[in-house]
């Protein structure tokens, strides 16, 4: 009978090798490999979209910042337009109270300059490093073209009701 009880024990609790090889738990070395190669390669798929995504997330923000000098330029220009300063300037006036020039050949004015920095303040640009290059307009005041530097450095050009990143490429 003692030999059948210890039979019965050694079968249930297993032998002390079984037992301690019950106790170990984990993952072998070849199991993390294919994992890791798993995940490299999801990793390797993923990157290129997720890069199209971030790309055009930054045209967006870009576009999204030309709008808004679009916008304070046509404010300051039609501030400017109701209180008849625009095309005030006359040949010969000691005080030139335009705040267009002419642009040669052409029947469309350019914004002077000294207004580039009032347009980035009513954006809520001044100070992050976006400029205004150009700004021109037609003669009955409305912004026909715009040239600007957002504050990430993307170039981005206002014609004719259409933003265009960069060169236009």
């Amino acid at each position: 009978m003692k030999k059948f009880m210890e039979n019965s024990i050694k079968r249930v609790m297993g032998t002390k090798k079984n037992a301690d090889r019950k106790k170990l738990k984990g993952f072998t070395l070849v199991e993390i490999i294919v994992v890791l190669v798993i995940l490299a390669i999801l990793a390797a798929a993923m990157i290129p979209a997720l890069t199209g995504y971030i790309d055009k997330a930054n045209e967006k923000t870009a576009i999204s910042e030309a709008r808004n000098v679009v916008t304070a330029a046509q404010t300051i220009v039609s501030e400017k337009y109701a209180l008849g300063l625009v095309y005030t300037s006359k040949a010969g006036d000691e005080e030139d109270k335009s705040v267009v020039e002419v642009i040669t050949d052409s029947t469309d004015y350019k914004l002077k300059e000294a207004h580039y920095a009032a347009i980035l303040r009513l954006a809520d640009l001044e100070g992050t490093g976006a400029t205004v290059t150009n700004v021109e307009l037609s003669s009955n005041g409305k912004i026909t073209k715009l040239e600007c530097t957002t504050s990430k450095g993307v170039d981005v050009t206002y014609a004719g009701g259409t933003f265009t990143i960069g060169d236009g490429t």
